[in-house]
């Protein structure tokens, strides 16, 4: 009788697999092979004729999905710090669009990436959408670091640091999605930035992109009031009108922030299908607003979390985005019964996927979804006594209690050390980096 071999038995740990029935299980065993995950269940229910080429003793630990982050400006991390305590339109208009005239180039987004996709795994990230300018270096720190990644090239009406029109940066969309389409970790999206930085045309071109190449398109909407005064101003409506009647929504688009959205908006975007991420760190340190998470959820819309930019954050930890999420919203709402440990849990996890129609690919702990997995040890003193680990995870978790880092059944971050990268020598270098002033 011939034996089945795998690559990888992970034994003995706590797993929550974030799937439809949030199934979990108090002593498990997860097997992957070649990159999916073949069993995860009971480690009795597991055959015992089955060998492995590698086995994990995991005791005492928890395996849940890797964190998905539906929103970030990766490369921005070489701002954080920058202009601190303004609203949005004084830090885009007087800060962020001149440094990024003088500093971004594609080693600078090469850079800062690859600081981002550090601090994202050693926090229990497997995979972000990014939105900026040369993409290209985006994914080669990713692909080094061995990260999933979603590129999104910046559309503007206006020069940005790569194109000199948003016609161009669609071509360059067109030409990243030829160059990653096979690839097994990298996927392309159509990323227009804004109602009030992208004309009707604009925005209408994009939205023809996104369905002629079959990709997601994504934008920031009804961020702040400012952009619904400019928007009615502009064309007699709110931005999510605005873009309903160009086409721009449907169950393939994502709008990050959604804070400003009346009763028929949020009747919009059910309709098309569009998800929100909320971005709740970010639009409190710029004071732009609330998200209204609960009304969403209760009209059937999907909610992921994202963490934007560090410049804006100023940090890339999902599990702090999504702890945040939670209180925020009880204390808005006065009441502590409005979200729950688990909803926030999914929000970062299955429900990015599915906003990317990835839900079959990543996102929970099943058979035949890669192997994106993050092993906690909750073996510190705020997790005693342990009574519930997703009331942990949302209330008590600290992101440096994220032991390990599965990516595609490979392990990269193990035990607080990175297996494919020398993070000292990263490090190292944006210490000694300057911005041009």
């Amino acid at each position: 009788m011939t034996l089945s071999t795998f690559d990888t038995l992970l034994s003995g740990c706590e797993i929550l697999t974030i799937d439809s029935r949030m199934t979990a299980y108090e002593s498990g065993s997860i097997v992957v092979d070649k990159g999916v995950i073949v069993f995860a269940g009971p480690s009795s229910e597991m055959p015992e004729d089955w060998e492995f080429r590698e086995r994990i003793d995991l005791s005492g630990r928890i395996v849940m999905p890797a964190f998905f982050n539906r929103h970030n400006h990766a490369v921005m991390s070489i701002f954080r710090g920058l202009g601190n305590d303004l609203s949005l339109n004084d830090w885009l208009n007087n800060f962020i669009w001149p440094a990024e005239s003088k500093n971004i180039n594609p080693g600078t987004v090469y850079l800062g990436t690859m600081i981002s996709a550090m601090e994202m795994i050693r926090s229990g990230t497997a995979i972000f959408s990014d939105m900026y300018f040369f993409e290209e270096e985006v994914a080669r720190a990713c692909e080094e670091i061995g990260m999933r990644v979603i590129l999104g090239e910046g559309i503007l009406d206006f020069p940005t640091p790569n194109k000199s029109t948003p016609y161009e940066a669609m071509e360059h969309i067109r030409n990243l999605h030829q160059q990653f389409r096979d690839h097994p970790s990298v996927s392309i999206s159509v990323a227009a930035h804004a109602p009030y930085t992208c004309s009707p045309e604009i925005i209408a071109k994009a939205a023809e992109l996104s369905s002629e190449l079959g990709i997601t398109a994504n934008i920031h909407l009804a961020e702040t009031s400012e952009e619904i005064h400019t928007i009615h101003t502009r064309y007699g409506k709110s931005p999510v009108r605005y873009l309903y009647d160009l086409g721009f929504l449907n169950r393939h688009t994502v709008a990050h922030h959604g804070i400003y959205l009346s009763e028929e908006d949020i009747e919009l975007i059910f309709e098309t299908g569009t998800t929100i991420a909320t971005i709740p760190n970010s639009n409190m340190k710029l004071g732009s607003g609330v998200c209204p998470v609960p009304d969403l959820v209760r009209k059937g819309i999907n909610v992921s979390i994202g963490t934007d930019g560090a410049a804006s954050n100023n940090n890339q930890s999902m599990l702090r985005e999504l702890q945040q999420l939670a209180r925020l919203q009880k204390v808005v709402h006065r009441d502590p019964t409005i979200i729950s440990a688990m909803e926030v849990i999914r929000m970062s996890t299955i429900n990015g996927a599915k906003a990317y129609g990835m839900d079959k690919v990543t996102g929970s702990i099943e058979p035949g979804k890669q192997a994106d997995l993050m092993v906690i040890n909750p073996d510190q003193p705020h997790w005693y006594p342990r009574y519930n680990p997703y009331s942990s995870i949302a209330y008590a978790m600290q992101s440096s209690d994220v032991e390990s880092v599965m990516i595609a059944g490979d392990f990269v971050m193990k035990n607080r050390e990175f297996t494919t990268v020398d993070e000292t020598e990263f490090l190292s270098k944006i210490k000694e980096f300057r911005l041009v002033q």
